[in-house]
C-alpha cells in the first residue's frame, strides 16, 4: 500500500508563523506534523508515500529526502499551489497512486496512529476517517446512509443533514483509481482548479461504494488556524499520549 501526502499549500491563514516555514513543519510535541504523520505509517509497515509539494518546498525536501525510516519517499511539485487545491495537487499524484491502493492524508492532521490502523485494517476496501459530531461550514462534511456508505461528500452540504466531518485522511481502493483520476481531471479541466479533492470524490460516489470509519474516540487535528494550533498543543496532544496508555 502507498501513501499520498498534500503538502503543496502556502496555509496564510496561519500568516505570519507560515510566511517562512512550511505549515507541515510546525512542532507539536517536539515533533513536526508531517513526522507525526511518516510515524503512523512507519508504525503500520507503509513503504512508500509521495508527498505533494509547492510552497517552501526545499524545507520539506531538505529535512527528509528520500528516507524517512522504514519508508522511500518520492515528490511531485505543485507549481501552481498559489492558485490551486488540493483537486489540482491530487491529480499530479495520479500516475503515482494508479491501479495501487493507496491511502490519502492532507499534510495538516496530527492523529494518534489508531486512526489510521481503523483504516487500514477496515473490512471495507475504500474508507474515510469521520468524526461524528455537529459540523459547520467550514468543515468538510458527509451525509451516509444506514450501512455507512458515503452518500455525499463536501463543504457546501447541509450541516443538518450530516453526520460528521471528514478528517482528511481516508483509504481508497486500487479499484476506483482510473476513474477517481479522471474525476479529478474533470473537475480541474472544468476550471475549478479551486476545488477541495473531495468534490473529485463526489463525483464517482454512486459508481464506487465508499464507507466510512468512526474515528470519534481517536484524538484527531486539522490544523488551519492559530487556535487549532494551540488546540493541538494543550488539549490534543495529551489526549494522544493519554490514548497510548488505554
Amino acid at each position: 500500500m502507498k501513501a499520498v501526502i498534500l503538502a503543496a499549500g502556502s496555509a496564510r491563514r496561519l500568516s505570519p508563523l507560515t510566511d517562512t516555514k512550511h505549515k507541515c513543519l510546525i512542532e507539536i510535541g517536539q515533533k513536526p506534523i508531517l513526522e507525526h504523520q511518516l510515524d503512523a505509517l512507519d508504525f503500520y509497515g507503509v513503504k512508500e508515500a509521495l508527498i505533494v509539494v509547492g510552497y517552501l518546498k526545499e524545507q520539506i525536501i531538505s529535512k527528509y529526502g528520500n528516507h524517512y525510516k522504514g519508508i522511500h519517499l518520492q515528490y511531485i511539485e505543485n507549481p501552481l499551489y498559489a492558485s490551486t487545491n488540493t483537486v489540482y495537487s491530487l491529480m499530479l499524484a495520479g500516475d503515482y497512486f494508479r491501479g495501487s491502493d493507496f491511502l490519502y492524508f492532507n499534510a495538516d492532521v496530527v492523529f494518534h496512529h489508531e486512526l489510521l490502523g481503523r483504516l487500514i485494517h477496515s473490512e471495507k476496501p475504500t474508507a474515510l476517517g469521520v468524526e461524528v459530531k455537529k459540523c459547520g461550514e467550514e468543515e468538510v462534511k458527509v451525509i451516509v446512509d444506514e450501512t455507512r456508505r458515503i452518500l455525499r461528500i463536501g463543504k457546501k452540504l447541509s450541516p443538518d443533514e450530516c453526520l460528521g466531518e471528514f478528517v482528511g485522511i481516508a483509504k481508497f481502493s486500487a479499484e476506483l483509481t482510473e476513474d477517481f483520476i479522471t474525476s479529478l481531471k474533470t473537475v480541474v479541466e472544468e476550471g475549478d482548479r479551486m476545488s477541495f479533492f473531495e468534490r473529485a470524490v463526489d463525483l464517482i460516489l454512486q459508481k464506487h461504494p465508499m464507507f466510512y470509519e468512526n474515528i470519534s474516540d481517536v484524538p484527531v487535528i486539522e490544523i488551519d488556524f492559530s487556535e487549532d494550533l494551540e488546540k493541538a498543543r494543550t488539549i490534543v496532544l495529551p489526549k494522544i499520549i493519554a490514548f497510548d496508555k488505554k
